[in-house]
């Protein structure tokens, strides 16, 4: 297999295929990591505890597993999306115009429903958290996306 981007969840792996398929590996009870694998023509993966996203050429996400919080819609998510991020039971996409689309459970103020404006360059998931750099390398984190809320300045 030759891969250009692998990505872990809780106990599964992904692997970006260099044709844009994704092979999955380890435990499978939520369908997380079908054994033949995901074809299409993705560009990024992310692996959440139970569950998998892939980023679509288009800007479109495919996703699958556990979707019990609402974090892995079976029919994917539309949009005009540029990166992707899985956490527990929520996921995070940057739109390409810097915005965050988030969905999922959000108990921690992780995935605030109907995302975040800004001008968001990269996004992450923990667990029950939530992380987006911002263009001006400052570090939103949390509840705190929705809030607009400085947490950290870095010198990146």
């Amino acid at each position: 297999m030759s891969s250009r981007v692998v990505g872990g969840g809780m106990s599964h792996s992904l692997a970006l295929r260099r044709g844009g398929g994704v092979s999955c590996w380890g435990h499978n009870f939520a369908d997380q990591a079908p054994p033949d694998g995901v074809d299409g023509d993705f560009v990024a993966i992310a692996a959440g505890t139970w569950h998998s996203l892939a980023l679509r050429l288009d800007g479109r996400i495919t996703c699958w597993g556990s979707n019990g919080s609402g974090q892995a819609p079976p029919a994917g998510v539309d949009g005009d999306f540029v990166a992707i991020a899985a956490g527990h039971s929520h996921s995070l996409a940057l739109r390409r115009d810097g915005r965050i689309a988030c969905w999922g459970q959000n108990t921690t103020g992780q995935a605030p429903p109907g995302g975040v404006d800004g001008d968001f360059v990269a996004v992450a998931a923990g667990f029950r958290h939530s992380l987006a750099l911002r263009r001006d390398g400052r570090i939103a984190e949390g509840a705190d996306l929705a809030v607009g809320s400085q947490i950290m300045d870095l010198l990146l």
